[in-house]
């Protein structure tokens, strides 16, 4: 249920305690399905506020947990038939590095990285490695490949796993429903506040001594 990513020809930081868990859109990407419902409203002569209604209505749902396929999704999305190769690459440019990009490789010689996104494993794995940064993830975890959607409790299982291995835990997300979904389950959490100063306190907790978890 995840996309295992053994970093193969890079120090992996196995010999790390500590597991850095981060988002994917608001994080290590800077928000691309906000930017390309704007961009799909006009390219389709849509507002962009019943595109907007459209996708919280259900949509997202199905998409994140990979119930309706991309053409589908976009004909249901505009209402009317639209052109799906032209639709990709829309959605492909509106991908761009978010305020954990910069860090990530500084990061990974510190901390193993795992990444847990509501998203489409179709359309994140191809940008993470257009973006030249998949292979600093130890492990990658999508809501269409797992079945689970955060908030839900089970789509942070696969955390557990390094928890209950003694690992020193932090799961950083800029939805604060999320992070107090991880904190109820005794994950670390912190928002990926607009502010950015969350940039800081993830860099103090990689410097700090670590804090093993207790086994469940």
């Amino acid at each position: 249920h995840c996309q295992g990513n053994r970093r193969s020809g890079i120090r992996m930081s196995a010999e790390s305690n500590k597991l850095l868990v981060l988002d994917g859109q608001g994080v290590v990407f800077d928000a691309p399905i906000k930017r390309f419902l704007a961009t799909f409203a006009d390219d389709q002569q849509l507002s962009l506020t019943d595109i907007e209604a459209r996708w919280e209505s259900g949509l997202r749902e199905r998409a994140w947990r990979g119930q309706i396929d991309d053409e589908n999704f976009w004909n249901a999305l505009a209402g009317q038939s639209v052109d799906a190769a032209q639709t990709r690459l829309r959605l492909d440019a509106s991908y761009r590095p978010g305020p954990a990009a910069p860090h990530l490789a500084d990061w990974s010689g510190k901390a193993r990285l795992c990444l847990l996104s509501n998203h489409r494993s179709a359309w994140l794995l191809p940008r993470l490695d257009a973006f030249v940064i998949r292979s600093l993830f130890e492990e990658i975890w999508v809501s269409d490949a797992t079945g689970h959607v955060k908030p839900e409790a089970a789509a942070f299982d696969p955390v557990f796993r390094y928890m209950d291995a003694g690992l020193d835990v932090l799961f950083v997300d800029d939805q604060p429903h999320n992070v107090r979904a991880a904190q109820a389950l005794g994950i670390r959490g912190l928002v990926a506040a607009p502010d950015q100063r969350w940039l800081e306190q993830v860099s103090r907790w990689l410097n700090s001594v670590p804090q093993p978890a207790t086994p469940r």
